[in-house]
């Protein structure tokens, strides 16, 4: 004998519930995870940024003026980021000096990066000592 049955039973329900109920958390984990990979990216490549620009300061002072500069650790905030600046100036030499910058994110989901530079002293030109352009 054969009963004409319409719809889902019960136990059918339960089971579709609870697989799509695994499937769910799954997916609320994995978009977890990726919001968390994206925001350290975001401050990872804001403080090289930061670092960069910092680098390119130092790059930019005349080489006399280097051992004036102010080495003091500063705070900046540029944007929504902000960040601490340390700068180490020694002398590497008769004309040369070793710079090393380390920016310190003021987030605590980042860690401290640096970048050392060493800059020379432009060369004179011994052959043109006066009246040369």
């Amino acid at each position: 004998m054969m009963s004409n049955r319409k719809g889902f039973s019960l136990v059918e329900v339960m089971v579709a519930m609870t697989l799509l109920a695994i499937v769910m958390m799954s997916l609320a984990k994995m978009s977890v995870t990726v919001a968390t990979i994206g925001r350290t990216n975001d401050i990872i490549a804001k403080r090289n940024a930061a670092l960069q620009m910092e680098a390119n300061k130092m790059g930019a002072i005349p080489f006399d003026s280097l051992t004036s500069f102010v080495t003091a650790t500063k705070t900046f905030t540029r944007g929504t980021f902000s960040y601490s600046r340390r700068i180490t100036i020694s002398l590497a030499g008769t004309s040369r000096d070793s710079i090393k910058i380390v920016v310190i994110p003021t987030a605590n989901t980042a860690k401290k990066d640096s970048v050392t530079i060493i800059r020379s002293k432009p060369l004179t030109n011994a052959l043109c000592t006066s009246g040369c352009s």
